[in-house]
C-alpha cells in the first residue's frame, strides 16, 4: 500500500495537536513507511523523522531535507543529495537494521549525540544481512561517525567520516566494525581518538570480521589510525584487515594499527606507504603481511609474525624483534635513509624464505647493522649494504649476520662492497656471516697485501690518466694533419679542417681497464712564409674541441671535454726532407660518474691544464712508377697539471701533474695516381713503432698512493688516401689501429680537407 505524504502529515498533526502550544521548532514530527513506498522531495518542508519497515522503501531527492531515519525488517533507503541531521539522542541519525539496504550517495550525514550511521543485523539471525553503501557526501557523529556491526556490510566510496570526543565504553573512532564487513573506498576517515575501531561482534555471536581500506586516508588525531580491540566481556575479536591502493594510516600516538587483548589481526599492507608503528600488547595476536611494492616505514612491537613479499619493503625507525619472518621477494632497510652513523639490530626468531636486507656499516669503526636470527634461518636472501668511498682508518672484519643455525645462505648486491678504496666481500664464519677485504688480485696502490679496488678508486685513477691519450687523438703526424703538401699547390697558404675518432682501451694501474672514445674536430689556418734553407716555410694557428666517453667494469663511466689552441710550423725542402713542429695548449674539464657495487651513483669532476709540444723530421723519397717511401721520426712531451677532486660519496684523489714523453719512428708506403680527369689520389699502408717513457704518475685516492705507468712499446698500423679533386682543394683519409703493453687502439678514423689559395 502507497503512503501518500499528504495523510501520513495529517496524522502526525493530529496526533502533535496536544503540543500544538509549543514553538513549531520543537515539534516533533515523524512518519512511518509501511510496506509501501514514500518520496521526500519538497527542500522547503519541515524534516521529519522517518521509520521504514516491513519491506517498505524511502526515497530522498536531490536538495531534500529529513531529521533521524531508522530502516527496518528488509527495507530500504536510497537517498541523493539529501540532508540528513538528528539533534535528538537515543539513537542513530540513519540505522540500516535488520535485513534492509540503504543506497546514499552526495549526502550529508550528522549526529550530534550518537553515531551518524549504524548498519546492524539481528543477533543470532541467517542472511540476507543488512548491507549500505554511501557514495561522496559526509558522515559526521559523536563517539564514531558510522558503525557496522552484527554480518553487517558498509561500503564507503569516496566519503568523508568523522567523529567528535565522545567515548562509548571508553572507545572513540570515527568508524567502528564490530565483528562485521567494512569497505572503505577513497575519502577520508578521521577520527577525534581513533581512525578505525574494530572490534568483536555484538551478542557474543562469533564472527571474523573484514576490514578493507583503499586509497582512503585514515587518521587518529590522539589515538591510532586502526585500533582492534575488544569490548569487556565479548568474545575474541577476530579481524582480518587488507589496507591497500594508496592508502595512509596516520595515528596521533605514532601508531598506525594497533592490537590490544584476546584478539587476532591477520593485516595486510597492499601497494600502499604506510608510516607509523604496528603495536601489540603481548596478548594480541598480530599477522603482518607486506606485499606488492608496499612500504612499511615504523616499528613492530609484539607482532607475532611478519611476512615481506612482492617488492614490499620494511624501514626500520629502531631496534625491532619479531618472533617469526618470512620473505617472498620483499626487502627489510634497517638503517638504509638514515644518517649514516646510525645503526640498527633487527632480531628474528626464524627466518625463512627469499629477500633482501638494507644494511649500513661502518668496517673502520667496527661498527654496523646487524640482523640478528636467534633461531634457525633457511633460504637465500641478499645483503644490500651501502658503500661509501671514505677510508676506514682500521678496516677490520664485520659481523653483519649472526643466525642460530640453519642451511641460510647470504650474498651482497654486486657480490662486494665498496669502502673506500678498497672492496669487501662476504663470507661464512660459523653460523654467522663475515664481511672481509676483498683479495683476488695484486695491486699497485700502497696497502700491504693484494686488494680488488672499488669502482670509485678505479674511476677516479682512470679519470686522472686519461689527459695523455686524449692529447694524442688530437695530435698526429704532419701526413694524418695536413696531407700531402707537396701534391699541386699544397705549399701555399691554406685553411683546414680534420676530423676524427679514436677508441683506447687503457690500464694505467693494474685493476683499473677502461675504454675511452674520442672524438672531435681540429681546424686551422697558415700562411707560406716564402723560401728558407732551400725550401718553403709554413706557419699557422690551429683549434679543435673532443668529447672523451670514458666506461669502466661494472658501469661507471667517465667524461672529458677538451679545448685546445695552438700554433704551428712546416718546413718543406726541396729535397724531400721536411720538419715540422707544433705547440698546443689545451683545457681538460673531465666528469667522473661512478658505479658502485650496490648500484649507488658517485659524481665528481675537476679542471685541469695542459701544454705539449710535437717535433718530426722526415723524408719523402720517390722512385719508380711514382712509388714512394715517406721515413720519419718524432718526438713529443706532454705535461698537465693536477687536480684535487672528491666524489660525493667522500672518495677523494689527489693527482699530481701528469706526464708523457715519446718517440715514434715510422715510414709510410704509396703510390701517386693520376687520374684521366686530373683527379691525384696517393693511397698509402704506414707502420710505425711508438715509445712512452713515462711511467709514474703520482695519485693519491684517500690518500692511497698509486703509480699511473702508461710506459711500454705500442706498434701502430694504419693506411689512408691524400689527394686533390681540383687545383686548391685537397682531401685526405685514414684508418689506424695498434698495440701495446698499457695502451691498445682498437680503431681510429679521421679525414679532412684543405684549401689554398
Amino acid at each position: 500500500m502507497k503512503i501518500s505524504k499528504r495523510a501520513v502529515r495529517w496524522r502526525t498533526y493530529v496526533v502533535a495537536f496536544p503540543f500544538a502550544v509549543l514553538p513549531l521548532g520543537q515539534r516533533a514530527l515523524a512518519g512511518t513507511v509501511n510496506g509501501g513506498s514514500q518520496t521526500v522531495n519538497a527542500p522547503g518542508d519541515p524534516s521529519e523523522s522517518w521509520t521504514v519497515t516491513n519491506g517498505g522503501a524511502l526515497t530522498v531527492t536531490n536538495g531534500a531535507a529529513t531529521n533521524a531515519i531508522s530502516v527496518q525488517t528488509g527495507s530500504s533507503l536510497t537517498a541523493d543529495g539529501a540532508t540528513i541531521i538528528r539533534n535528538t539522542a537515543g539513537g542513530s541519525a540513519v540505522e540500516i537494521r535488520d535485513q534492509s539496504t540503504g543506497t546514499i550517495s552526495n549526502s550529508n550525514i550528522t549526529n550530534q549525540f550518537d553515531s551518524g550511521l549504524a548498519v546492524s543485523g539481528l543477533i543470532n539471525t541467517t542472511a540476507p544481512y543488512p548491507v549500505a553503501t554511501v557514495a561522496g557526501g559526509s558522515i559526521t557523529g559523536t563517539w564514531a561517525g558510522a558503525t557496522v556491526a552484527t554480518n553487517g556490510t558498509l561500503t564507503l566510496n569516496n566519503v568523508s567520516v568523522a567523529n567528535g570526543a565522545t567515548l562509548l565504553n571508553g572507545f572513540n573512532a570515527a568508524v567502528a566494525n564490530f565483528g562485521s564487513t567494512l569497505i572503505a573506498n577513497g575519502g577520508t576517515i578521521t577520527g577525534d581518538k581513533n581512525g578505525v575501531w574494530v572490534t568483536s561482534n555484538r551478542g557474543n555471536q562469533a564472527a571474523v570480521g573484514s576490514t578493507t581500506i583503499k586509497g582512503t586516508a585514515v587518521v587518529g588525531r590522539t589515538g591510532s589510525a586502526v585500533l582492534v580491540q575488544s569490548e569487556a566481556s565479548r568474545l575474541p575479536t577476530n579481524a582480518n584487515i587488507l589496507v591497500a591502493d594508496g592508502a595512509t594510516l596516520t595515528g596521533g600516538n605514532g601508531n598506525a594499527l594497533e592490537a590490544n587483548g584476546n584478539v587476532t589481526a591477520n593485516t595486510t599492507f597492499d601497494n600502499a606507504q604506510i608510516k607509523g608503528n604496528v603495536v601489540g600488547d603481548g596478548t594480541a595476536t598480530i599477522n603482518l603481511t607486506l606485499q606488492n611494492n608496499a612500504t612499511f616505514t615504523g616499528d613492530l612491537t609484539k607482532v607475532t609474525s611478519l611476512a615481506v613479499n612482492s617488492n614490499a619493503t620494511w624501514l626500520l625507525t629502531t631496534n625491532s624483534s619479531v618472533p617469526t619472518m618470512t620473505m617472498n621477494g620483499g626487502n627489510v632497510a634497517l638503517s638504509q635513509g638514515a644518517s649514516n652513523g646510525s645503526y640498527r639490530v633487527l632480531t628474528v626468531g626464524a627466518l625463512s624464505g627469499t629477500g633482501t636486507f638494507l644494511m649500513n656499516a661502518n668496517l673502520g669503526a667496527d661498527a654496523g647493522d646487524l640482523l640478528n636470527v636467534t633461531g634457525n634461518a633457511t633460504g637465500n636472501y641478499q645483503l644490500k649494504i651501502r658503500n661509501t668511498g671514505a677510508e676506514p682508518s682500521n678496516a677490520a672484519p664485520l659481523t653483519v649476520v649472526r643466525t642460530g643455525g640453519g642451511d641460510a645462505q647470504f650474498s651482497t648486491v654486486g657480490n662486494k662492497v665498496d669502502v673506500g678504496v678498497y672492496t669487501y666481500t662476504l663470507g661464512r664464519q660459523g653460523n654467522d656471516w663475515v664481511l672481509s677485504p676483498s683479495q683476488p688480485q695484486s695491486s699497485s696502490g700502497g696497502n700491504n697485501g693484494p686488494t680488488e679496488l672499488s669502482a670509485s678508486a678505479r674511476t677516479a685513477i682512470g679519470i686522472s690518466s686519461v689527459a695523455p691519450t686524449i692529447w694524442y687523438a688530437e695530435t698526429n703526424v704532419l701526413r694524418s694533419r695536413l696531407g700531402e703538401l707537396r701534391l699541386k699547390d699544397g705549399k701555399n697558404s691554406g685553411v683546414w679542417a680534420r676530423a676524427f675518432g679514436k677508441q683506447y682501451r687503457s690500464r694505467p694501474v693494474d685493476g683499473v681497464d677502461f675504454r675511452q672514445t674520442t672524438y672531435g674536430v681540429v681546424g686551422g689556418a697558415d700562411l707560406s712564409l716564402g723560401q728558407f734553407f732551400g725550401g718553403t716555410w709554413l706557419a699557422g694557428v690551429l683549434l679543435g674541441t673532443s668529447h672523451s666517453n670514458l666506461t669502466f667494469d661494472g658501469g661507471s663511466k667517465g667524461g672529458v671535454d677538451s679545448y685546445t689552441a695552438g700554433l704551428y710550423s712546416t718546413w718543406l725542402g726541396g729535397s724531400g726532407y721536411y720538419l715540422d713542429g707544433t705547440l698546443r695548449f689545451n683545457r681538460f674539464q673531465n666528469d667522473a660518474d661512478a658505479r658502485m657495487n650496490d648500484g649507488a651513483p658517485a659524481h665528481g669532476g675537476f679542471q685541469n691544464n695542459g701544454i705539449g709540444l710535437t717535433l718530426e723530421f722526415g723524408r719523402h723519397i720517390e722512385f719508380g712508377n711514382s712509388w714512394f717511401v715517406e721515413p720519419y721520426i718524432q718526438g713529443s712531451m706532454l705535461r698537465t697539471g693536477g687536480a684535487d677532486f672528491t666524489l660525493d660519496n667522500a672518495l677523494s684523489t689527489r693527482s699530481q701533474h701528469t706526464g708523457s714523453v715519446q718517440a715514434r719512428v715510422g715510414a709510410a708506403l704509396g703510390k701517386t695516381l693520376e687520374m684521366s680527369n686530373g683527379v691525384v689520389l696517393q693511397p698509402y699502408v704506414k707502420a710505425a713503432v711508438a715509445q712512452e717513457f713515462i711511467k709514474n704518475s703520482q695519485i693519491q685516492v684517500n690518500g692511497v698512493p698509486f703509480q699511473s705507468d702508461m710506459s711500454g712499446a705500442r706498434f701502430e698500423f694504419g693506411a689512408g688516401m691524400s689527394g686533390y679533386a681540383k687545383r686548391n682543394l685537397q682531401f685526405y683519409g685514414e684508418v689506424e689501429t695498434s698495440t701495446g703493453r698499457h695502451v691498445n687502439q682498437p680503431w681510429g678514423v679521421q679525414f679532412g680537407t684543405r684549401y689554398t689559395f
